[in-house]
């Protein structure tokens, strides 16, 4: 029997390497593919979930990579928000948050109970003034407040790439 397991187990390892369906990497993925999704789409749509309106992004560079969009429409714990990521060049990533929260509520959600009320600056990128905020982990996060709507950007991307994506949202 410990024959006949060790036969399966080795086909097993063998179809999941040949596949691609076995890493191991302690620490930090590497390689592979960075999934893909329809962010502006998303950014297009999203209104008719949040009930408000959302702001699409103009302008995003042709080399950032396009890799995580959700839109949730509110409950009691939590309010109505947009959300799209990018993988910059070089590895780095950076998020869009956008909700009809005001910041007080929305930070905390996002950036951690520790990150609430804790600002370090304030930096002026597409015409508007960002307050600067400690995000999760070793992330930065810019947030301003437009018309009734919250703008939050976190990630690990570059002072640059947060200026291109300010930018990009400036109304």
């Amino acid at each position: 029997m410990s024959i006949t397991m060790g036969v399966i187990l080795a086909a097993v390892l063998l179809i999941a390497i040949y596949n691609g369906g076995f890493s191991f990497s302690p620490g930090m993925a590497t390689g592979g593919t960075a999934p893909t999704a329809d962010v502006q789409g998303g950014f297009h749509t999203a209104g008719r979930v949040t009930g408000f309106p959302v702001v699409v992004p103009k302008a995003i560079p042709a080399d950032w990579h396009p890799s995580s969009f959700s839109v949730s429409a509110g409950s009691a714990q939590a309010p109505p928000t947009v959300r799209g990521g990018w993988l910059a060049p070089g590895g780095s990533y950076i998020t869009l948050i956008e909700s009809s929260a005001n910041p007080a509520e929305l930070l905390p959600i996002e950036l951690g109970p520790q990150s609430a009320g804790v600002t370090t600056g304030s930096v002026t990128a597409g015409g508007a003034s960002w307050t600067v905020s400690p995000g999760v982990r070793k992330e930065r996060a810019w947030w301003r407040t437009d018309g009734g709507l919250t703008f939050l950007i976190t990630g690990d991307a570059t002072p640059a790439d947060f200026t291109t994506l300010a930018a990009a949202v400036a109304g």
